[in-house]
Formats: C-alpha cells, structure tokens, sequence
C-alpha cells in the first residue's frame, strides 16, 4: 500500500518522531500547534482529497483557509472551530500563510455530531475550548497516564461545542427555506450514498418529492444539476482511491458501480481530462 501521500499511522508516527507538537496513539492523535507543518511538504498531502475515517476536532488558532468536506466548501478563520466525524471526504485549500490550527482525532466517542458542522466562537468559548486542548496535551503527556481520561475530556468538549452550536442556531437570523433544506438534505444524502447510488429517483424518493420537483430545487439553489453533484462525489471517492491505494483500476472502478473498466475510465477522461492511470501517476 501507498504511504507517502496520505496520513498514514507510519507517517503520523514518523511526524511525531521529529515534531514535538504532535501526539500519536492508537486511539487519538493531537496536533497541539500545526503552524511548523504547514510550512512542510504535509501541506501537499492534505491538499489532496483524503478519507477522514475517524472523527477530528480543528480549532484555528490564526490565519484563514478553506477547508472542502464532501464536495462542500468551508472558510474558516481564527476563532472557528470544524467539527469532521468520521467517513468524510476532505482537503484543504487556499491556506493564508500565517495559518495555524490544533486539531485532534478521536475514536469511538460516546457523543459525536453526524454532520459536519463550522462553529464560529467568541473570544471567551474559543479560549474554553483550547483549554479542552492543553489539559489533554498535559495529561498525554505524564509518564502514566489513562486514556479514558482523555476520552473524557474530549466527549466534554463535543458536549460543549454541541451546546455551543445548538445556542448558535437559536440566535442566528437566518432561516432556511424550503430550497435549502432540501439542497442540504440532498448534500447529506449524496454523502452518505454516494458512491453506489447515481439516479436520480433514489434521492428524490427518499426526500418524498418527484425526480423533475427535486432537479428544479437543486438547479435553482446551487446552479448545478443533480448528476453534476452525483459525478463530482463519485470523481472525488475514485480520486482518493487512485491516490491512496494500490488498488487496479480494475477493482476500483466495480467498487464505484461501474459495470466495465472502460465505463469508468471514459467517465473519469470526461471529468478530469486524465485517464485513471495518469491520474493516479500525476
């Protein structure tokens, strides 16, 4: 298997081995200050879509970027925290040069969000949560530790930031209408099916509505068709398993639901202008 442009548990050791900002375990990894990786070769790797397969926590302690998870772009600045559970597409661009972030993964959270959420914090919650992040860097960092104690400290702080969120949804003076909850419904549907499922019927039966009803909503609210979401996040899963894998082409593309190779290698031409191959070896 590929190691060298994904953030494999050898390379995050391997990072930990010659940064002293960054914990690796088998259940957690923290970036307590990301601002010396960012000046790294890091940055390449995680430009690229990647397969986030277990939950993290970003909180940005300076600069600006944006920040895409499944197709969707957020901007984050200082003081923005980026909830990402698990089993997400992301990739990071348009990075400001003085960007720093700390960021941790976690696995099996008792209380997790299930959606991606960007939560703008004010000074005081913003320097709360950090704090969630210097007594866990402290504890991880004595000669015994447990780690239930950090799984502790970090369901409080999902605890605290869903509080946080739900207050931000109680003040914020946007409502959404009819169109963008169906186009966010819709976003959430594609991300979770995806990968097999590329008609539109399937979407539209399970938002209750009729396939010409939903292209309408889509069309208006994004400017883009509902087959242009459907190929963009099956091209996204097919670049990450071109990048990150040794799969044959072969295999990738029945697992993307392709019933011949050339299917999908004449899919992934029309999209990107590349063939799999050249992709893969770019």
């Amino acid at each position: 298997m590929k190691t060298a442009r994904t953030l494999t548990p050898a390379l995050l050791q391997t990072l930990a081995h010659h940064n002293t900002d960054i914990y690796v375990s088998d259940e957690c990894v923290i970036f307590y200050d990301a601002r010396a990786l960012l000046n790294t070769p890091i940055l390449n790797i995680v430009s690229t879509p990647q397969m986030v397969e277990v939950g993290r926590i970003i909180r940005v302690k300076a600069g600006s970027a944006t920040i895409v998870i499944n197709l969707l772009p957020f901007d984050v600045q200082k003081g923005d925290v980026l909830v990402v559970p698990e089993n997400n597409f992301i990739e990071i661009r348009e990075v400001s040069e003085d960007f720093n972030i700390q960021a941790v993964s976690y696995k099996n959270l008792a209380i997790s969000f299930t959606q991606c959420r960007k939560i703008s914090l004010g000074e005081e919650d913003f320097e709360r949560i950090g704090d969630y992040f210097r007594l866990a860097w402290k504890v991880v960092h004595k000669p015994s530790f447990s780690m239930q104690t950090i799984e502790h400290l970090l369901t409080a702080m999902m605890n605290d930031l869903k509080h946080l969120h739900r207050q931000s949804e109680q003040t914020s003076q946007h409502v959404l209408s009819h169109g963008e909850q169906i186009m966010q419904q819709f976003l959430e549907l594609v991300a979770q099916y995806g990968a097999t499922e590329r008609n539109v019927p399937f979407y539209a039966e399970r938002l209750l509505l009729t396939p010409n009803h939903l292209s309408s909503v889509i069309r208006q609210q994004s400017g883009q068709t509902v087959m242009q979401w459907l190929n963009a996040r099956t091209l996204l899963q097919a670049k990450v398993l071109l990048k990150h894998s040794d799969q044959p082409i072969c295999d990738i593309a029945f697992q993307l639901h392709f019933t011949e190779v050339t299917l999908f290698s004449r899919f992934f031409r029309r999209e990107t202008g590349m063939t799999p191959i050249a992709y893969r070896n770019s």
